[in-house]
């Protein structure tokens, strides 16, 4: 083989090694990327559902409230 073909053959075999690592750690990447998109969505909508939550919550509070102080007569002492 004369040196001229063994160059060839070594940069080629170099940018297909690298081509295929490249590859390789892109799809890596993005696949961990959406790993943390889905745990970010799950993070959101459990936050979303836990303010739904207090929001309820909270207006129960202020019926059982209101009912209480329409039972209840409130005197002020001097």
């Amino acid at each position: 083989m004369s040196t001229k073909a063994k160059m060839t053959l070594g940069i080629t075999s170099f940018i297909t090694i690298a081509t295929v690592y490249g590859v390789h750690y892109q799809q890596m990447s993005e696949k961990e990327t959406m790993r943390l998109g889905i745990a970010k969505d799950e993070e959101r909508v459990a936050k979303k559902k836990r303010q739904d939550d207090n929001v309820l919550e909270l207006a129960v509070q202020q019926e059982l409230q209101r009912k209480l102080l329409e039972e209840q007569t409130v005197r002020k002492e001097d």
